[in-house]
């Protein structure tokens, strides 16, 4: 469930966290097409996609998403958080912890959606192993993850 007035708050800190930042916003978790060269952002911004890289790939992505963009680049993630009673109930969980929701498609099809709602704990122990200076900031709805990357 999207809380606009929130997820507005949210976008204008994620703006001046990247103020002065040539930013590479990323729209897919497919980096084998990312047209991007060592050196030529300072910044990587993901927008809801976090939630869609498999936990058991999560490793893979941020290790190509740094042969792509280089060292130093700050990552700055912003997902949703599970909000109980307004969020989609979660249907299951895979053996690699990866949530799943049933939503409905435009035409109005029942489909499973993967979205995984990490905990801070997560966001820090899984970056860490490509990114420091981690950081985390949580609103009710939404969370902003930040680090350079290593």
């Amino acid at each position: 469930m999207i809380n606009e007035e929130e997820l507005y708050e949210v976008r204008e800190h994620v703006e001046n966290l990247l103020e002065d930042h040539e930013v590479l916003q990323l729209e897919s978790t497919d980096l084998s097409t990312l047209d991007a060269e060592p050196g030529q952002y300072t910044a990587v911004y993901a927008e809801f996609l976090w939630a869609q890289v498999p936990r058991e790939t999560q490793d893979k992505f941020l290790k190509q998403l740094r042969e792509k963009v280089g060292k130093d680049v700050l990552l700055v993630l912003l997902g949703e958080d599970y909000v109980d009673g307004e969020s989609f109930p979660i249907a299951r969980t895979d053996q690699h912890g990866n949530t799943y929701e049933f939503q409905k498609d435009d035409a109005g099809h029942r489909v499973e959606v993967m979205k995984n709602y990490p905990s801070d704990s997560w966001l820090r122990k899984r970056l860490g192993i490509a990114a420091r200076e981690i950081k985390v900031l949580r609103s009710e709805y939404y969370w902003v993850v930040t680090g350079r990357l290593k």
